[in-house]
């Protein structure tokens, strides 16, 4: 009967964790804040902040295309000298930074170590960077939807007479972090 009530108990718990609240009390003072609360929410319910930076972050998670030129030497056959030239090998990535297509002079292929390791579909970003380095270009899909996402301004307020001094993180006018 015991183990019965004990499950009992945890399957309750489980089952309320989702609904529980992540609210945290501001740093000056006992007013509660929850993360998904906008700047102008959070300045009524905590006061000003003693001081704010805003800047911006890209956000990569959209489709790109990286190209790579990698040198080759060219045969020209009888007395001429080789001649250096360039091979152009492009990958294209998905939102989720996965490598959905690699050309290699205009080919499509599935694997190439044209760069000197292997890379292949499905590879990751930092896989190819690793394998072939900083790309020459990188062109960026920058239409529709996603040309909004690109970019996200974050501002930060900073309590730093609070105890302890305490940065609140906002991305696009909501809390999503504290410090």
């Amino acid at each position: 009967m015991k183990n019965t009530h004990t499950h009992l108990m945890f399957v309750i718990i489980g089952i309320s964790l989702p609904a529980m609240s992540f609210a945290f009390f501001c740093p000056t003072n006992f007013s509660q804040i929850d993360f998904g609360m906008t700047t102008d929410q959070v300045t009524q319910a905590c006061g000003k902040p003693d001081s704010q930076k805003e800047s911006t972050k890209t956000n990569d998670n959209i489709p790109q295309e990286w190209s790579y030129y990698i040198p080759q030497t060219v045969s020209m056959g009888g007395s001429t000298p080789n001649q250096q030239g360039t091979l152009k090998t492009s990958v294209t990535f998905d939102d989720k930074g996965k490598a959905i297509n690699i050309s290699v002079n205009g080919i499509g292929v599935g694997a190439t170590t044209i760069c000197g390791s292997n890379i292949q579909l499905g590879d990751s970003r930092d896989a190819v960077k690793s394998a072939c380095g900083d790309p020459s270009f990188v062109n960026k899909q920058s239409s529709g939807a996603s040309a909004n996402q690109q970019a996200t301004k974050v501002v930060e307020y900073i309590y730093s007479s609070a105890n302890p001094p305490t940065t609140l993180i906002f991305e696009d006018g909501k809390l999503t972090d504290k410090k």
